[in-house]
């Protein structure tokens, strides 16, 4: 319940500050910092060495990729293409293709899911961001002609972002953050132990500064202008895709510790990572390309308690 009163919050705070002042224009900065402040206390967990691990716990990782980028993806498609706008479309794909989270370890810790492969799985995820920036950059000119014409009439006026780089992303929230877990690991361990102890306070207060930010951008400010009926539209789509994956990811895992593990990686999505790159296709998408995501962080935020308790039932040991 915290989670979504500060991501209301948030949400409220950065439409209203972006209404006041006209919105901010984006700053690639804020991957750096989703990067230090999200990722890189994730980091200081994993060893080299872990890298082992991956050969006993291939059935997982193959599920992981079957389930979240052939299944889930398809699911995204299939949606997407029945809402006729490309927008929601194209929001839910990106949805799709990046699953788990900042908070993802949190939920697979309290589930008591392994917490090994949770994270090997996370690494996996998050290693791929560049391949899948780079699927997701060849997605408008595919789907296109199988939608209606995208209006742009409301876009003209507002700072809108460029395509997305996909070297620049994998840089700012995989590259730069490991090297910098690193070098903390070797000369600074008192901060390792700091960031341990208020980790979840760190997580919760970036996603907070982070979301605030995005939707205090001119770009966020297009939410004014999309109509009753589509923002309707967004609501079903979202709703449905969410109600599909639970459902694969309660059918296709046990509730065994490594179950567990892939269990979370498939019910979430990384959401904060989608609205960042969201930014930068808004002009090309529409105004609807933020509103799956925007419903995103209540539909998984608020069903997470829920499962959680599906997930902490009685197991069988691993």
């Amino acid at each position: 319940m915290t989670q979504i009163i500060l991501i209301i919050a948030a949400i409220a705070l950065g439409l209203a500050t972006g209404n006041f002042t006209g919105g901010f224009a984006f700053s690639p900065a804020v991957c750096l910092i989703a990067g230090i402040f999200l990722v890189t206390p994730s980091l200081f967990k994993f060893h080299l060495s872990d890298f082992a691990l991956i050969k006993s716990h291939i059935p997982e990782i193959g599920k992981n990729i079957w389930v979240n980028y052939l299944l889930i993806a398809a699911i995204a498609l299939i949606v997407g293409y029945v809402s006729q706008d490309i927008g929601i479309a194209g929001a839910l794909f990106l949805l799709a293709l990046l699953p788990g989270g900042g908070m993802v370890m949190m939920w697979i810790k309290t589930s008591g899911a392994n917490v090994k492969l949770g994270f090997i799985i996370f690494m996996f995820n998050l290693a791929l961001l560049l391949p899948i920036t780079l699927i997701f950059g060849q997605f408008y000119g595919l789907a296109a002609p199988f939608f209606p014409p995208v209006d742009l009439s409301t876009i003209d006026a507002v700072s809108a972002g460029a395509q997305v780089k996909p070297f620049a992303p994998f840089m700012l929230l995989v590259v730069i953050p490991f090297i910098i877990s690193r070098i903390i690991l070797r000369f600074f361990p008192a901060v390792v132990a700091l960031t341990g102890k208020h980790q979840p306070l760190i997580s919760k207060a970036t996603m907070f500064g982070i979301v605030f930010y995005l939707f205090s951008l001119s770009t966020a400010q297009l939410l004014f202008k999309v109509s009753p009926a589509d923002l309707a539209a967004a609501v079903v789509a979202t709703a449905v895709f969410y109600a599909l994956t639970f459902a694969a990811a309660l059918l296709l895992t046990d509730r065994t510790a490594t179950g567990k593990a892939v269990f979370w990686h498939i019910a979430t999505r990384y959401i904060t990572l989608a609205l960042i790159l969201a930014v930068f296709n808004v002009d090309i998408f529409g105004a609807t390309f933020i509103l799956p995501i925007m419903l995103a962080y209540f539909i998984q935020i608020g069903s997470a308690g829920f499962l959680a308790k599906i997930e902490t039932r009685p197991t069988v040991a691993t």
